[in-house]
């Protein structure tokens, strides 16, 4: 599988490896939107037909996604429709303002991107530098794992 990364993923069952899938429905927000029906809400509405797209042929964008309360992440899934990131980072944040690395790629080619990831933050977001194509950046999905703060015991 071309594009699978750190998972092998078979059949329809859970997905791998630790956490609890915390973004999905969760409050989402982008740098932009290329049209109507591409906002960013999609990548986050666990449907693998709808998906965000950013404004064309503009770097950098960034898609964020709005835990709800800290949480201890361990890893974050990116399902790319065909106009992906060469060079992006998945960043975390506790306030939306001030933001840390979590994972970075130069090397980005599309299709799905399941990345292990440690750190606390109330914020994910996927910030995109280099585009793979003329067009915009585009996530059918961005799903992020953790355990709540609750949970954690923080």
């Amino acid at each position: 599988m071309k594009n699978l990364r750190a998972y092998q993923l078979t059949g329809s069952g859970p997905a791998p490896g630790p956490g609890t899938l915390l973004s999905q429905g969760r409050p989402v927000s982008a740098s932009s939107t290329e049209a109507a029906g591409l906002d960013a809400g999609k990548a986050v509405d666990g449907r693998s037909d709808t998906r965000w797209a950013s404004a064309e042929g503009s770097d950098p964008q960034w898609l964020r996604v709005d835990l709800g309360a800290p949480a201890a992440l361990s890893r974050v899934r990116l399902d790319w429709e065909a106009a992906h990131a060469r060079a992006y980072r998945v960043q975390g944040s506790l306030d939306g303002t001030t933001w840390t690395d979590l994972h970075t790629t130069t090397t980005g080619d599309g299709g799905t991107d399941e990345t292990p990831v440690t750190g606390t933050a109330r914020y994910v977001r996927v910030y995109g530098t280099q585009r793979a194509t003329p067009y915009g950046y585009s996530l059918w999905e961005m799903k992020v794992y953790g355990t709540p703060a609750t949970a954690a015991g923080s």
